[in-house]
């Protein structure tokens, strides 16, 4: 019984080959990133000042909130699409630590929420949501960036 080599030609380079197939994605899935952060950013305004102008209102010193909440809120669907669509090319050590910093901004702000609900008494302040926001933003920013700091 003869074994036959495996074929040498069509093998070769195949590790390249998945590497530059990868950046091609990479560079493909920045591109229409950019462009649907574009158009998410762009075409709220837009429309808005096109209907002004088509419907004869007069000019606006600034946009209404409703439009500023809408773009902000596009933009932000554009960029948590795009992180859903570059999941898949992460590695497992990447979704360990973005499930890690994911996992900390939700324990705090779970956590905080009733401790903050509690303190407000107390503590004679307000609503301590928006600091218990930013509270749990920084915590998330700092499981990020301690990898990175330790080396």
């Amino acid at each position: 019984m003869a074994m036959t080599p495996a074929p040498l030609a069509t093998d070769a380079g195949w590790g390249e080959a998945r590497v530059r197939d990868r950046r091609r994605r990479r560079a493909r899935r920045a591109g229409v990133v950019l462009v649907a952060a574009f158009v998410a950013m762009t075409a709220l305004p837009f429309l808005s000042g096109f209907a002004d102008g088509f419907l004869g209102r007069p000019h606006r010193a600034a946009a209404p909130l409703a439009e500023v909440l809408g773009t902000v809120l596009a933009f932000a669907a554009v960029s948590i699409g795009a992180d859903m669509w570059s999941w898949r090319e992460a590695d497992e050590v990447q979704r360990r630590h973005a499930l890690s910093v994911w996992a900390t901004i939700g324990l705090v702000g779970f956590v905080g929420h009733p401790l903050a609900q509690y303190l407000e008494g107390p503590l004679g302040r307000g609503a301590l949501a928006e600091p218990l926001w930013w509270a749990s933003l920084a915590a998330g920013m700092a499981v990020f960036a301690w990898p990175r700091i330790r080396g």
